[in-house]
């Protein structure tokens, strides 16, 4: 739409007034965002700007947020602009001192003790990833014999322009103003007043789009289990309380126990209802993970209510579980599905192992099993029950799969990729194994190969009936299926594209 007259640009501002509140109850069911006061005119600037990049009215720019993917530009505009992607190193000083002096020092000495030698944190909101990037410089200070650790570190974020710019990591001096000088030095090369970050730092950290408001976290799939450490700073802050209650349930059930959740100094912190428990350290506040407590399947068994995005990508494997074969013993699968799919790990476990599964020779427990086991971080163990499930059936894709995913958390990655391909020749159609398969090969760098994977896993996902829910993904229907997928093709294209005007340019 083109302004010819102040007479026009007012009644467009008006038009704009009249749509507010509708499109604040739109951001709060689309994304669980809450708009405050203070940041209407924000919010009045974000949608004129809107009107004007994509030539519609205020009425249609409502309707075209109503029914768009989650990878439409006209989405992702209005993220970038009611979000806050500024950020730079080492901010909260205090919070980063409590990193640095006590949390990741505490941790690490567990680690070393139990003779576990790795470490898992995520970033949840990571923005452009200064945060992340801040935690890796420090355990790469703090860590003589970091060859022999596996570092898996995670940023997440809705905001798919800071996340490029966290995949590309080079910044501007606005984000270094805080950064010790030994930091900058070691780990940075500067060129036209930029600072690129080192691959050394940067092999070890990996970036994805997550909604954190969709219910499809934790999971191994995404790596969003059995963390160490989970950031989430200036996060909160967007929701209301009963997403900040669904929230904080979530991201307890993401931690190991004895593991610690940050938040930032304005987010609210809701315990209850979670299994953890508040500390307080010179001024700082954050929560540790104690032993979840475990609820009797009884009080669950008939709750058939699904979410509407239950479990989605991170909660597949549950839903990929094949049927059990008829035997003498009944075996509740759909209660164990429905443990699984609510998180509550140790539930299943006494749930599974109340049944002789030698005797039975179930792929469908030792699956659960291995998915219970998995989630909990005791991947070993979890991979010992994916080879016995092979035993009972060597052609059972679903096993394959998980396995593979296992694998990929043990850091295993070629016998992670030959197990996904093992999946594929099984059956081609499996979207969940192209995805992961795609994955790992952008991981590896290899990103044309990478991004046909993602593509092939697109092209089965649109063909399929919109509505249609994605077995292995419970509760995903195909089309938001595709649109996550859409995402992740769209952010590794734009961020290569970038890589590579940077690296001609040099």
């Amino acid at each position: 739409m083109t302004l010819h007259s102040s007479e026009e640009k007012s009644i467009l501002n008006e038009h704009i007034k009249d749509c507010e509140v509708s499109l604040m109850q739109l951001i709060n069911q689309r994304l669980g965002i809450v708009i405050h006061k203070h940041q209407v005119p924000e919010l009045h600037k974000t949608i004129l700007e809107a009107c004007h990049k994509f030539n519609c009215t205020p009425e249609t720019y409502m309707q075209i947020l109503s029914n768009c993917s989650f990878d439409s530009p006209v989405l992702m505009h209005l993220v970038s602009g009611i979000t806050i992607g500024e950020t730079y190193f080492f901010r909260d000083s205090h919070q980063m001192k409590l990193l640095q002096e006590i949390l990741l020092p505490q941790i690490i000495a567990k680690k070393r003790k139990q003779g576990e030698l790795s470490l898992r944190i995520w970033s949840a909101g990571c923005a452009t990833g200064e945060e992340i990037y801040t935690v890796m410089m420090m355990i790469h200070e703090m860590l003589s014999d970091r060859r022999r650790w596996t570092l898996q570190l995670i940023g997440t974020d809705i905001n798919t322009v800071s996340l490029q710019k966290a995949m590309i990591g080079n910044y501007t001096q606005w984000s270094m103003r805080t950064i010790p000088a030994h930091y900058k030095h070691k780990f940075f090369t500067e060129e036209d007043n930029h600072y690129q970050i080192s691959d050394d730092i940067r092999k070890d950290v990996s970036f994805s789009y997550l909604n954190l408001n969709d219910d499809y976290y934790p999971s191994i799939a995404n790596g969003t289990n059995a963390q160490d450490l989970i950031l989430c700073c200036n996060v909160l802050i967007y929701f209301d309380n009963f997403h900040i209650e669904q929230l904080m349930k979530k991201l307890s059930t993401s931690l190991v126990t004895g593991g610690y959740l940050i938040l930032g100094a304005s987010d609210p912190v809701v315990l209850e209802g979670t299994n953890l428990v508040s500390h307080h350290h010179h001024g700082i506040y954050f929560s540790q993970a104690t032993e979840a407590k475990k609820t009797a399947p009884k009080l669950i068994a008939e709750d058939k209510k699904l979410t509407p995005i239950k479990q989605a990508i991170n909660k597949k494997i549950h839903a990929a579980i094949p049927p059990i074969k008829k035997t003498t013993v009944t075996v509740d699968s759909s209660l164990i599905s429905k443990l699984l799919n609510d998180s509550r790990w140790h539930d299943a476990l006494d749930n599974i192992n109340s049944y002789d599964i030698k005797e039975l020779k179930s792929v469908f427990l030792l699956n659960a099993k291995a998915t219970a086991l998995a989630n909990l971080g005791k991947l070993e163990q979890a991979a010992e029950c994916c080879q016995d499930a092979l035993v009972f059936d060597a052609t059972n894709k679903h096993t394959y799969f998980i396995n593979a995913v296992i694998l990929l958390e043990l850091n295993q990655l070629e016998e992670a990729e030959a197990l996904l391909r093992k999946t594929l020749f099984l059956d081609h159609q499996f979207v969940e194994a192209h995805f992961q398969l795609g994955l790992l090969l952008l991981r590896n760098k290899k990103y044309e190969a990478g991004i046909k994977s993602l593509q092939n896993a697109l092209d089965i996902a649109k063909n399929k009936n919109p509505t249609e829910l994605v077995s292995e993904y419970h509760g995903l229907d195909y089309k938001q299926l595709a649109d996550i997928l859409q995402n992740e093709i769209n952010l590794y294209v734009a961020s290569q594209g970038k890589n590579n005007g940077k690296d001609a340019k040099n």
